[in-house]
């Protein structure tokens, strides 16, 4: 099995019998992925923008969790909302990405350096900030 650490990816996708279904395969994980209603797909698995998403989220909770074990934070509970904005002008683009991550028990400084080592550190953030514009916001409870 390939390390999980590993910071280079690949994954293979492959057309099903389902007009619009896909089946995706990654490492030993394999899935379902539709294409949109818009591309008379089922719309039934997650579409390629959710999956985006889920691929933004995944990195800044993965990234948050770990650095907060590093610094002992314990008991708490995070969130993160990932969602677009298509661009009116180019319909090939998002005009944003926005992040809202939820955070219970711990202080508003400390959940703002997770979520800074999250911003300095995850490459698929930084491919998206370096060409559209990103809103974080972070809430506390």
């Amino acid at each position: 099995m390939a390390d999980a650490s590993n910071k280079s990816a690949t994954i293979s996708a492959a057309s099903t019998h389902t007009y619009g279904r896909f089946i995706i395969d990654a490492r030993q994980n394999h899935f379902v992925a539709d294409a949109s209603t818009g591309r008379e797909g089922p719309h039934e698995a997650p579409i390629a923008t959710e999956l985006f998403h889920a691929s933004l989220a995944t990195c800044a909770l993965a990234v948050v969790t770990d650095a907060a074990r590093k610094a002992e934070i314990r008991n708490a509970v995070y969130r993160v909302d990932v969602s677009s904005t298509p661009d009116d002008n180019d319909g090939t683009r998002f005009s944003q990405v926005a992040f809202a991550f939820h955070f219970s028990g711990v202080s508003k400084s400390a959940a703002e350096r997770l979520v800074k080592e999250f911003t300095d550190i995850c490459p698929i953030y930084n491919t998206v900030a370096r060409t559209t514009p990103v809103d974080i916001t972070i809430a506390v409870a």
